[in-house]
């Protein structure tokens, strides 16, 4: 980057230094290591040549993106647009493994690039809360609502915990796209419906369990509101 004229001589790795993200993550339990290919690199000031020295010269590297990670990817709410971080060079795809509490994996794959970063550690910490949630309260296993189902292991977790039904909606058009690969990865040929509108828009049923699990810092008291109207068990993750 320094050669490149991207960031000063005098440039530090505390502060200039690209968001390492991998492109494996298996478990909370288990560590990470960089092998050959494994490690995807995101940073705002990249460029293509930057992006093709990396891929060339520094075997770890599988893909260069070009993006701040304070910025949310996807799409935040229906009044906001889409937004991408740039695959400048190589693949951004992403596979998480998560254990759950009922002896059975969830495999979420997703492209970084197009995808909120969420790792397996941080949705396992939601499968445990939503488990402890179910195990906890006299919930009927009928239908259940994901409503902002992203990449779709809330609702995977539901239907394999024994759910009838599983609504899966997002709003964003490539989280449906995403959702519908890891339903064939994580071979679920359960009964499940999927829409594609904001939550709050969306014409359902009475249902037995609405989770929904927005972005952080989102204002959620309109899907909040809808999530109550239609379930007397709402869980917010």
């Amino acid at each position: 980057m320094i050669e490149e004229n991207i960031v000063p001589e005098n440039a530090s790795l505390r502060r200039n230094s690209p968001v390492p993200l991998s492109e494996f993550y298996y478990s909370s339990f288990n560590p990470q290591f960089i092998n050959e290919n494994t490690l995807i690199l995101l940073h705002p000031d990249f460029t293509k040549e930057v992006a093709s020295r990396l891929i060339e010269e520094v075997p770890e590297v599988k893909g260069v993106l070009k993006g701040s990670p304070a910025e949310t990817v996807g799409q935040l709410n229906k009044n906001s647009e889409i937004n991408h971080f740039e695959l400048l060079a190589g693949c951004d795809m992403q596979t998480n493994v998560m254990r759950t509490l009922i002896n059975d994996k969830i495999i979420i794959n997703k492209n970084q690039s197009k995808h909120h970063i969420e790792v397996a550690t941080t949705t396992e910490g939601k499968l445990i809360k939503l488990h402890n949630y179910l195990e906890n309260n006299d919930i009927k296993k009928g239908i259940a609502i994901d409503a902002m189902c992203g990449s779709g292991a809330i609702g995977i977790y539901l239907l394999k915990y024994g759910f009838e039904k599983v609504i899966f909606n997002d709003i964003y058009p490539q989280a449906i796209e995403n959702l519908k690969e890891n339903l064939e990865v994580n071979k679920i040929t359960g009964n499940y419906e999927i829409y594609n509108e904001a939550f709050e828009d969306l014409n359902t049923q009475k249902v037995d369990l609405c989770v929904i699990d927005a972005f952080p810092n989102d204002d959620a008291s309109e899907i909040i509101k809808k999530a109550e109207k239609i379930s007397d068990n709402v869980l917010i993750i």
